[in-house]
């Protein structure tokens, strides 16, 4: 072997295992996601149902979202979280956005009751409440979905 040959096989020895180290093995895990899901029971028409899940955005927010089967295009339906559980009722607590009926989805991001009280997700978890689909702004009586949430759930999920 020439010098060249020798020189270059050094300088790759030596340079390798820095090259090697500038790989990064400590790349940061994927954020934990912190959700919890209930279920949307079918009230009126069987065909709709779905889920309602709280997901923690930060510290002080949760998206709320609504997921429904069975919803149909052009019809919008107004979405509410209630206090106390669904067989006792209860007052309006916080206006979610409505549920578009041809996707069947609802999201609304939520930091404080509609009395301005702040909720956090944790909050959300606890809280003593139920979530209503109604059937449209004009049928506010007629319920098409709901389930217990928080601290109402069964075995609080």
């Amino acid at each position: 072997m020439n010098r060249f040959t020798t020189l270059r096989i050094i300088c790759l020895s030596l340079l390798l295992p820095l090259l090697h180290s500038c790989r990064s093995d400590d790349e940061e895990a994927p954020p934990v996601v912190e959700e919890r899901e209930y279920t949307l029971s079918s009230v009126s028409d069987p065909a709709i149902y779905g889920r309602i899940t709280f997901t923690k955005q930060d510290e002080s927010a949760t998206l709320v979202k609504i997921v429904l089967e069975g919803t149909s295009p052009g019809d919008s339906h107004p979405t509410h979280i209630h206090a106390n559980s669904a067989s006792e009722g209860g007052p309006i607590v916080v206006n979610l956005s409505n549920v578009n009926g041809e996707t069947g989805i609802s999201e609304t991001v939520v930091s404080q009751l509609d009395n301005g009280t702040a909720i956090d997700y944790e909050g959300m978890l606890n809280f003593n409440g139920h979530a209503n689909v109604h059937l449209s702004p004009t049928a506010m009586s007629t319920l098409i979905a709901q389930g217990d949430i928080g601290s109402n759930s069964e075995g609080n999920n």
